[in-house]
């Protein structure tokens, strides 16, 4: 899928995230689309919706960049491409989780999963996970809180692709 970089206040709020730690657009063109996106997650969680009403289950994914706002005054914000990969299944099935956790070890080799300590608003509080690789956390994998899917479970893997690149270099041996 391919998603706009833009998201509105309400949106951002709704996934417990902070407005002010997002670039805001100064003329924007239209009322919803006022920031820059500093995840993935708002959209991605919007087509797994849209999808929801005609599919039992499916499979998506989005490649794009994370906008975020640098400390420095003066200073670009930060783009940061990001993987996000979806697994829906309307009846019960968990297996989804076990599927992008699969998918995450594909990608690349040594990467660990260890608990989250605090989920967030639309993580389901018992099953997400970060993604560790050289001691540094480089993703999520988690469902989807069940207020953020009307109808089924949603399994979620978010990768950071910029650090996970940086990091399999070091990694990787001949």
């Amino acid at each position: 899928v391919y998603n706009y970089s833009f998201l509105n206040e309400t949106v951002i709020q709704r996934f417990g995230l902070d407005p002010e730690e997002f670039v805001r657009v100064l003329n924007p063109i239209a009322s919803d689309q006022t920031h820059l996106r500093a995840s993935l997650i708002p959209g991605i969680q919007k087509n797994i919706e849209d999808n929801a009403r005609y599919f039992d289950e499916f499979r998506l994914f989005e490649i794009g960049v994370e906008i975020h706002k640098n400390e420095s005054i003066g200073e670009l914000p930060s783009e940061i491409f990001h993987l996000c990969a979806v697994v829906y299944h309307r009846e019960g099935d968990a297996g989804g989780l076990f599927d992008l956790k699969g998918l995450a070890e594909t990608l690349t080799p040594g990467i660990e999963t260890k608990p989250s300590a605090e989920p967030e608003v639309y993580e389901h509080p018992a099953r997400v996970a970060d993604l560790v690789l050289s001691d540094q956390v480089v993703g999520r994998l988690f469902e989807f809180h069940p207020g953020f899917v009307e109808r089924g479970r949603a399994a979620v893997l978010d990768l950071n692709l910029d650090l996970l690149m940086k990091l399999a270099r070091r990694e990787t041996r001949y």
